[in-house]
């Protein structure tokens, strides 16, 4: 499956998604009592866009939430890169602004700068860095180990191989399968899908932090994309009143 996004390619839309019923049927997800929540990021943007709901309800019960932050996610405009903008902290910046909207207050940022684009080949450092961090007290996130960018798929795997060595506990969220997947489609776990609701208060606030991610929202330069990576059509799936995450193997 190639991962194609461009005003030709739109996706599925969400309203085939919330039409068909198949996610609202999901059973709840039942959080266990843990220490800490760790969000693994491979770009700056999907810790809010997964799990912005989860580090809501986290926060709010007191307890200690860490973002991972694989890349920096610099290779979104090359030609601002080229011409000596520093892309990778002004998305930094654009995910503490998403952090502070969502009411998290203090989170401790580890930032492991690995070239965005190439997290596949720092796969293996990838696993060591995770297993010097998690514990079997944590409750770790990451992207879903097939969600069709290979950064998002190489972080999920790297997690997974992290979390099973420290017997940490995990959930998998999806952000680019709500683009080339269906409610029928076999690639996903449905069975292992768990539904986790937000409050009014919540949701509000998970699409105000979205908005901070102004480099993804606004049209690129001519010469990088036409259009915005993140537009409204694609949004629209991040702001449910649910969050959906994968649970599974350990």
């Amino acid at each position: 499956m190639e991962l194609v996004v461009d005003d030709r390619h739109p996706g599925t839309a969400e309203s085939i998604w919330l039409g068909a019923g198949r996610l609202q049927g999901l059973q709840p997800l039942r959080l266990a009592r843990v220490r800490r929540l760790v969000v693994v990021a491979p770009h700056p943007d999907d810790e809010v866009l997964g799990s912005g709901g989860l580090l809501q309800r986290m926060q709010h019960l007191g307890l200690e939430v860490m973002i991972v932050a694989v890349t920096d996610g610099e290779a979104s405009h090359p030609v601002a890169s080229r011409l000596g903008l520093d892309v990778g902290a002004m998305r930094g910046i654009e995910s503490q602004v998403a952090l502070d909207r969502l009411g998290c207050g203090p989170v401790r940022v580890v930032r492991l700068g690995i070239p965005d684009g190439s997290v596949a080949v720092q796969r293996p450092h990838l696993t060591n860095v995770l297993s010097g961090l998690l514990g079997p007290d944590d409750l770790c996130v990451t992207p879903w180990r097939s969600d069709g960018h290979p950064d998002h798929d190489a972080t999920g795997a790297a997690t997974l191989a992290a979390a099973r060595a420290t017997r940490t506990p995990v959930l998998e969220y999806l952000v680019w399968a709500w683009h080339w997947a269906t409610p029928k489609s076999a690639a996903v776990p449905w069975r292992q899908c768990r539904r986790l609701d937000l409050d009014r208060r919540q949701i509000a606030r998970k699409r105000w932090a979205t908005y901070a991610f102004t480099s993804q929202i606004r049209p690129g330069h001519s010469e990088e994309r036409q259009g915005p990576l993140l537009s409204d059509s694609i949004l629209r799936r991040f702001w449910r009143p649910f969050e959906v995450f994968i649970e599974g193997e350990r």
